[in-house]
């Protein structure tokens, strides 16, 4: 019986500490998370839309008239999915770490748990299509001129 309740505890303890850990990372600006992140992977893969966002007129990075057509699409696509997908993902999140801070059973939150892990997967994988669909847009040295930009942003 002791093993038991020490099982069940320290499942409580490890689901507590993935949900509570990753999201007080991101709050200190950690680089190890994204603050409120609806995606499973929160570091490595770039936000290419921000950036292009930003650099929209360089001439360095000169995009076309139609480039900038497609990649607006694929914002909007991207946001429109990813926002709706987000106050979902980040109530669920806060209700399962309330309910393990107050003791629940991890069995309880069994089903909590697969509906935050589908919607962060739906969100992870709107945003890896976001990425190969910018990837096919841009020409290879937009795409490097891009990387170039994320490998001195990330290097600091």
């Amino acid at each position: 019986m002791f093993k038991t309740d020490l099982k069940r505890v320290l499942a409580a303890l490890v689901v507590t500490a993935a949900l509570i850990f990753p999201a007080a990372a991101a709050a200190k600006g950690n680089k190890n998370g994204m603050k409120n992140s609806p995606f499973l992977i929160t570091k490595g893969l770039p936000h290419y839309t921000m950036i292009l966002k930003k650099r929209w007129d360089d001439p360095k990075l000169a995009l076309t008239p139609e480039q900038k057509t497609e990649l607006l699409k694929v914002r909007k696509t991207t946001l429109g999915s990813v926002m709706a997908l987000k106050p979902e993902i980040m109530k669920l999140q806060k209700k399962i770490v309330k309910a393990a801070m107050s003791g629940a059973a991890p069995k309880s939150l069994g089903a909590d748990v697969e509906r935050l892990a589908k919607l962060k997967a739906d969100a992870t994988r709107t945003h890896l299509k976001c990425i190969y669909d910018t990837r096919r847009i841009l020409t290879p040295a937009q795409l490097d001129y891009i990387n170039s930009i994320l490998h001195r942003k990330h290097k600091h």
